[in-house]
């Protein structure tokens, strides 16, 4: 049959051409002169000139041209397609089936019902004519879309099979993809393929895109209420963490896309082509089959993913933060007593003196304790495993606390003993080999009584007494006031009693006055 084009041709021939001959036309339009013949009669019946022709669409000119073929002669009865359409197009469960409505439609009139295969070509058609999808443009470094991979992979421990799961990223101006194996699809699993994502592309979008799973939405909804860990970590990393809506994939087609693509090329053929022993070398293997993937150019172009991430999108990624999200494992409110600690998990956490008696929150993550007041940071510690310990902050003691703190620091006290003298520094050594507290109060107060007598007396005085002490045994800090007494009333030192070697419990030869039988 003489086609669309070969149509106007020809009548745009005829209106230009009125004289030339039938067969001279059909050479020029490339058709046969009793075609040219049978096409000049329905143009002159039908009244239509080259530049009506041009005013009419091609279904339209059809109609125009060939009225019988397009008039519809079949006897059978038309469905309502209108109808039928709003039914299929309703939410699952709320509308009836293909095959319902074609058994209505057959129980109006059975002579008239078309076949089931005939039905069912005219409401597909239709159906199709209803889809309308908008094209999504990203500009570079605005959204990254996440989704887990449907199919699990698997490693061998033990004589078992470890299966997990794979979360799968892909930015939206250049497609670049990331993919990394995680034991579930907890929020813990989801901010650490979040966190290792930023990290890949060496950089921050300023939308993270995401479906409605549990772990990330405590309510869905057009701005959906998100879990506590999900929005504490779009806060640290400074971009918006965005749900698509409910029921509608469409919303997230590149992270579907991006799952299928990673689905097909990696991670089918990797569980049949490869022996694994453990996650890591799952995801070192998922590094460089992402690579590759990311290298390849797209269909029909000579680009590939990483060229276009190279050339627009790597300089419009914010930048990453200093330290990455940690997830937050506890958040809670607590009145901070007198001694300026608050307790978790029985190991006691300084926060600054003047806030006590206030509510504080403490918020807990995977190695950080932070306290807040009125939603402003005022301390900061390390998580401790040590039961009946305590953390203490010297910027969070008053005054006279810290300067009873320093009094008990053994460094201090020894740098202190070994500045005055060293008999002194021989002496406070002896106190502290009697404890393994390096923080030993009792120890303390006695180095606070030598200062003293140091500040009334004097160092050397002082050396010179400790001196004296430990040749004699004298080990107390009260030994030492006194023989700084005697000292004053004797005149000196010299005049003190010295040691007298032959000490009733030194027993030698003579003890036993030659009676001592061998």
């Amino acid at each position: 049959m003489i086609t669309v084009i070969q149509t106007r041709s020809a009548i745009r021939a005829i209106d230009v051409f009125p004289t030339s001959s039938i067969r001279k036309l059909g050479q020029l339009v490339g058709v046969s002169h009793q075609t040219m013949m049978r096409l000049k009669k329905r143009c002159k019946r039908a009244e239509v000139t080259h530049e009506e022709a041009q005013q009419l669409t091609d279904t339209e000119l059809k109609q125009k041209l060939y009225p019988t073929i397009t008039e519809n002669n079949s006897y059978k009865r038309q469905p309502d397609v209108e109808y039928i359409v709003v039914e299929l197009t309703k939410p699952r469960g709320k509308g009836k089936t293909a095959s319902v409505l074609y058994l209505e439609y057959v129980a109006k009139d059975p002579s008239t019902a078309m076949s089931r295969s005939h039905f069912f070509r005219i409401v597909n058609k239709a159906l199709k004519r209803t889809k309308l999808a908008m094209k999504q443009l990203h500009p570079a470094g605005e959204v990254v879309y996440i989704d887990y991979a449907g199919h699990k992979i698997y490693y061998h421990s033990g004589g078992k099979k470890v299966w997990v799961k794979v979360f799968v990223a892909v930015l939206g101006a250049s497609k670049k993809v990331f993919a990394h194996a995680t034991y579930g699809e907890k929020t813990l699993h989801w901010i650490d393929g979040m966190t290792r994502m930023f990290n890949y592309f060496g950089g921050v979008t300023e939308v993270v895109s995401m479906d409605n799973a549990t772990a990330l939405v405590a309510k869905p909804g057009l701005i959906a209420n998100l879990t506590h860990n999900v929005a504490a970590f779009g806060d640290h990393y400074n971009c918006i963490m965005d749900t698509c809506r409910v029921g509608k994939p469409q919303d997230k087609a590149h992270a579907e896309l991006g799952v299928k693509f990673v689905t097909q090329r990696i991670l089918r053929p990797m569980t049949q082509d490869h022996t694994f022993f453990s996650l890591e070398e799952i995801n070192q293997y998922l590094v460089r089959q992402v690579e590759v993937l990311n290298n390849l150019p797209f269909q029909g172009l000579d680009i590939s993913r990483n060229d276009l991430f190279e050339r627009n999108e790597k300089q419009a990624l914010q930048l990453l933060p200093v330290e990455p999200y940690l997830m937050i494992v506890d958040n809670l409110k607590q009145k901070v007593p007198a001694n300026y600690h608050v307790k978790y998990f029985k190991h006691e956490y300084s926060v600054p003196y003047q806030h006590r008696g206030e509510i504080v929150n403490i918020v807990v993550d995977q190695s950080k304790l932070r306290v807040f007041f009125e939603s402003k940071l005022i301390a900061t510690h390390v998580v401790k495993d040590e039961p009946m310990g305590a953390t203490t902050l010297l910027e969070h003691m008053p005054a006279e606390h810290l300067a009873d703190y320093k009094s008990m620091d053994k460094d201090a006290n020894l740098k202190w003993a070994k500045n005055t003298g060293e008999s002194v520094e021989k002496l406070v050594a002896k106190w502290y080999s009697k404890t393994a507290n390096a923080k030993s109060r009792a120890i303390g107060k006695r180095c606070m009584a030598l200062m003293k007598l140091s500040t009334k007396n004097g160092e050397d005085v002082l050396a010179d007494a400790c001196e004296y002490a430990n040749l004699h045994g004298l080990t107390t800090p009260s030994d030492i006031a006194l023989i700084i007494t005697a000292r004053n009333d004797a005149d000196g030192f010299d005049d003190l009693p010295s040691i007298n070697v032959a000490h009733q419990n030194i027993r030698g030869a003579d003890y036993f006055g030659g009676h001592h039988e061998a």
